[in-house]
């Protein structure tokens, strides 16, 4: 058993080394997991809202109403899905050209050339910027013209990243944003916000800068895009400042924003996976890849998959190889457990055959306890035997020194007697009173006295050993047939015929011999008692069974 138990212990020492990395840390991705898992359920309720939009705009019949439902469909499909959303933004900017307001075919310019910066189309992104007149642009078209131009360094640094030319890029976004700061506009707009947030961070003032995007997310909710935006710039400054776990931290909330909000235009995701990889969780790793993957596909825009492509190659040559490695563990497993298994099928074997020896021994062990019960027994029923011949001795031993004792003094009243009726019978002889002497040797009242000595030494003697034996006696006769006592008698003749039974004597001379009767008188004593007895047949024997 300690062999087995060893052998256990290996197993699962085995499967938490081959498997416990694939589930460190399980509760700081819980809800972005389960935002994945539910990706088919959001998906299918954007698509939903998507479809009442596009009804709703065939409903439209005013131009005005038809360009704010246009614009509304690019605005949901501008973080969703470029194809879509270049579409209806071109619809916006034919429609905005056809009513002639300029404000309008500014705000489609602008927005087309955003959505073009986003695909990575960076040529016909700068060239559409470069139909606007910034001079005929209101304050805030002004903040998104310079904010679309920032974007653009900023994927053109992405594209370049691991080049000469990324740190080029990088300068001039620097420059783009003193730019947008030095314009006129509310300190409390967002955009303005954001490039101040930017600006303390390129001067090195990270801490600052995360202080004033924490309090400008505050005032969004996860799924919004500028919610999903904040989040990940704050995580890029993070690990500027070298706090990883914080990096993180936010990169996750971005990612759970993107996902919640059905935002298929994003990093963060692609961002953890690399992280991860780096980790060494590859299983999560190729997990949110192929997530992040999907979503480049989906959206069009061939900078992300550019990105993804640069990562993609290693997090799955990780994945392949971790899953040989544990193709080839779970081999070696099944070939443990295999054995393992033999072991259990001799071990449950040999259990079953000792299992059959112990039901043998059992089964002998059984036999021999009835044995020893019946020799118990035999040995209590003559352990019985023995203290009923004890009682039976001590009885007789009783009887015999009461019998002794009585036999002894009423021998010593009739020597006494015989004496004293010698010595009187003399006397008469000596003064020649031969009448007297002739009467009194006639008289019996001298015999009959001696009778009733006898008589009365017999009943206490009998009653001492016995004295419920009357009662007794009553008992195994009829009710109409029991024996009275009469007062100041102690036993009657048939309980003295009776009594001589229970001591012994059954012979019916001996008996009469006793009580000085005829042999006639007392066989019919013997006859009547039966006759008046419960169990005549058994009478006598249960007489003879009375004890006390």
């Amino acid at each position: 058993m300690a062999g087995m138990r060893r052998w256990f212990l290996m197993l699962a020492f085995l499967l938490l080394a081959s498997f416990g990395a694939s589930a460190a840390g399980p509760g700081r991705f819980a809800r972005l997991d389960s935002l994945i898992a539910k990706q088919p359920q959001i998906i299918a309720e954007k698509e939903a809202r998507l479809s009442q939009m596009k009804e709703d705009l065939g409903k439209t019949t005013s131009p005005v109403e038809r360009y704010k439902a246009l614009r509304s469909l690019y605005e949901e499909y501008s973080a969703y899905q470029y194809d879509s959303a270049y579409a209806y933004v071109s619809k916006c900017l034919d429609l905005a050209i056809s009513l002639g307001e300029r404000e309008r075919v500014n705000e489609s310019r602008l927005n087309l050339a955003h959505i073009l910066s986003t695909a990575c189309l960076m040529d016909k992104a700068a060239y559409t910027l470069e139909q606007l007149d910034t001079a005929s642009l209101t304050t805030d078209q002004l903040v998104q013209y310079y904010r679309i131009k920032t974007n653009l360094l900023i994927y053109e640094a992405e594209y370049m990243q691991g080049t000469q030319y990324a740190t080029e890029y990088v300068n001039q976004l620097i420059d783009m944003r003193r730019l947008v700061s030095a314009i006129d506009m509310p300190h409390d707009d967002v955009n303005y916000q954001l490039t101040v947030a930017e600006n303390l961070a390129d001067s090195h003032q990270l801490r600052q800068a995360i202080d004033l995007l924490s309090r400008l997310m505050s005032q969004y909710k996860s799924g919004e895009r500028m919610y999903s935006v904040i989040a990940s710039t704050m995580s890029f400054h993070y690990s500027q400042m070298g706090d990883m776990d914080n990096q993180l931290e936010y990169l996750i909330k971005s990612a759970e924003s993107d996902l919640e909000g059905c935002i298929r235009e994003n990093t963060a995701l692609r961002a953890i996976a690399d992280r991860l990889f780096d980790e060494g969780d590859i299983d999560r790793a190729y997990r949110y890849m192929r997530v992040a993957v999907d979503d480049a596909n989906f959206y069009g825009t061939r900078l992300r998959n550019i990105q993804a492509s640069r990562i993609v190659p290693k997090i799955l040559s990780a994945y392949q190889t971790k899953q040989e490695r544990n193709h080839r563990n779970m081999m070696w497993l099944l070939g443990i457990i295999s054995l393992i298994a033999l072991l259990l099928v001799a071990g449950v074997i040999a259990i079953y055959q000792l299992l059959k020896r112990y039901r043998r021994l059992n089964e002998q062990k059984k036999a021999i306890n009835e044995q020893l019960r019946q020799v118990n027994a035999q040995l209590g029923d003559t352990v019985g035997q023995l203290h009923e011949s004890n009682a039976l001795l001590q009885e007789r031993e009783k009887l015999k020194e009461e019998y002794i004792a009585r036999f002894l003094a009423l021998s010593s009243k009739f020597i006494d007697r015989g004496e004293e009726q010698r010595k009187a019978l003399y006397r008469l002889y000596r003064d020649r009173k031969t009448e007297e002497l002739a009467r009194e040797l006639k008289s019996t009242h001298s015999g009959n006295e001696n009778a009733q000595l006898f008589y009365e030494n017999f009943d206490n003697a009998f009653l001492n050993i016995f004295p419920n034996f009357v009662d007794e006696v009553n008992k195994l006769l009829q009710e109409d047939g029991k024996i009275e006592v009469k007062q100041g008698k102690r036993l009657t003749t048939e309980s003295r015929v009776l009594a001589l039974i229970r001591i012994g004597i059954t012979d019916n001379q001996s008996i009469a011999n006793i009580l000085r009767a005829s042999l006639t008188t007392i066989y019919t004593y013997r006859s009547k008692l039966k006759a008046r007895a419960l169990n005549k047949d058994g009478f006598e024997a249960q007489v003879k069974g009375i004890d006390g």
